[in-house]
């Protein structure tokens, strides 16, 4: 990539998606990275021999990199974002954004002041079959959106077999967890096809076996400014998984099956699909965490607005909210 030499990038937070996104960038030609990590890490695979720190004010200032990933537990995200913003770095933040509003009209403002860029890994924006979708919705292949119906459910114990996850920042209210905001890609892929929401309602489900501090699984409601709205589903509990997205129009129905990696087009007189795209044999999930990294540096080099900005993160993070909050 293009000035990747002379980029200096602080990773702060180092789990799994930290170390992912260190990876993609390596494998993008950044070489000039520094860890920012005040505890330990559960994962105890090595890391590359790259400068580490334990304080961010002490790594802004001696590494004074241009961009941070904010990659830490979701309540630390605006306090990390809001002091790398303070000290010039542009700023990729892992979703949510937060695990409340508090910091963000301020990180607003130091973004528009500074010309700072930001962008939140909402990264399902980037997946193939749904910019396919998105393409299709655009074009009036099934009419008018009216309704998008969405369910996404994984068994949380078996994300990551090393630690117990009750000790997770997904199991913890206290640090953003909960399916809400940790799934909230649901949330996202929503309002980037319905709009602005005009209302959000919800339904909290505590009745599976886990030992969570959060709910286990929620229903929500969105309605948008235009009219359509969004039925989200998103859990802990479910076993096996199941990601799948139904876009209902004037005209036709659209099923997206995340695991099989396909989606299906149908046309309101016919009971088979009249549209099949099929990438099950050529789909890589890390692809899309290396788009939204080329998406962000693209943004930078031509004062651009990423498409999953602060002002979606935002968006997607009321949502998530408004339904926590019943």
């Amino acid at each position: 990539m293009r000035n990747a030499i002379n980029t200096k990038i602080l990773i702060s937070g180092l789990g799994s998606i930290g170390r992912r996104h260190l990876a993609n960038l390596e494998s993008l030609g950044f070489t000039d990275i520094a860890y920012h990590r005040s505890g330990k890490s559960t994962i105890e695979s090595q890391l590359p021999d790259y400068p580490s720190f334990t304080d961010l004010d002490q790594a802004l200032s001696e590494f004074n990199p241009s961009v941070v990933f904010v990659c830490g537990p979701s309540h630390l995200h605006m306090e990390t974002a809001l002091t790398s913003a303070t000290h010039g770095a542009h700023l990729f933040i892992e979703k949510p954004l937060g695990s409340s509003l508090d910091g963000i009209a301020e990180l607003e403002q130091i973004s528009n002041d500074n010309g700072i860029k930001i962008m939140v890994g909402y990264m399902m924006r980037f997946h193939p079959l749904l910019q396919r979708i998105k393409e299709l919705i655009s074009s009036n292949k099934i009419g008018s959106l009216i309704h998008v119906r969405s369910q996404w459910g994984e068994y949380v114990p078996g994300w990551h077999p090393w630690e117990d996850y009750r000790e997770t920042y997904a199991a913890k209210r206290s640090m953003g967890g909960g399916p809400t905001n940790t799934l909230s890609h649901e949330i996202d892929m929503a309002l980037w096809f319905i709009g602005e929401p005009a209302s959000v309602k919800s339904l909290m489900n505590t009745a599976s076996s886990l030992e969570l501090e959060t709910e286990h699984g929620v229903d929500i409601l969105i309605k948008g400014n235009s009219g359509a709205t969004a039925n989200l589903h998103l859990d802990f509990y479910q076993q096996p998984p199941a990601r799948t997205t139904e876009f209902v129009g004037t005209h036709g129905r659209i099923s997206f099956d995340y695991y099989a990696s396909r989606i299906e087009v149908f046309s309101p007189d016919q009971s088979e699909p009249v549209e099949v795209t099929d990438i099950s044999e050529s789909f890589e999930r890390n692809n899309m965490f290396i788009s939204e990294i080329e998406h962000l540096f693209e943004c930078i080099e031509r004062n651009t607005t990423p498409i999953t900005s602060l002002a979606e993160g935002k968006a997607a993070l009321e949502v998530s909210l408004k339904a926590i909050e019943g």
